[in-house]
């Protein structure tokens, strides 16, 4: 699948195609995953302790709790055009 992302003003910046997505609990996203999102020092440890730390902020507003057992999407894309 392709998709168009929009900035913060909502107008096209690029074209990424989609090439995987699998849905697993957070405590089963393997390594590789978290090296490719490249955030932080692009280790596991940091990919897991910040994403944490946003479920469990952004689930407190449905006064829900975060669980290592949550679903999580895992979507892989590649880049394929830059406006």
């Amino acid at each position: 699948d392709y998709s168009i992302v929009l900035n913060s003003k909502d107008e096209p910046v690029c074209i990424i195609r989609t090439s995987d997505v699998k849905i697993m609990p957070m405590k089963e996203v393997p390594l590789d995953f978290a090296y490719a999102e490249g955030e932080g020092d692009l280790s596991y440890e940091h990919w897991h302790k910040v994403h944490i730390e946003f479920f469990t902020n952004e689930l407190k507003e449905l006064d829900r709790e975060f669980s290592e057992e949550m679903l999580l999407v895992c979507e892989r894309f590649e880049l394929i055009d830059v406006k």
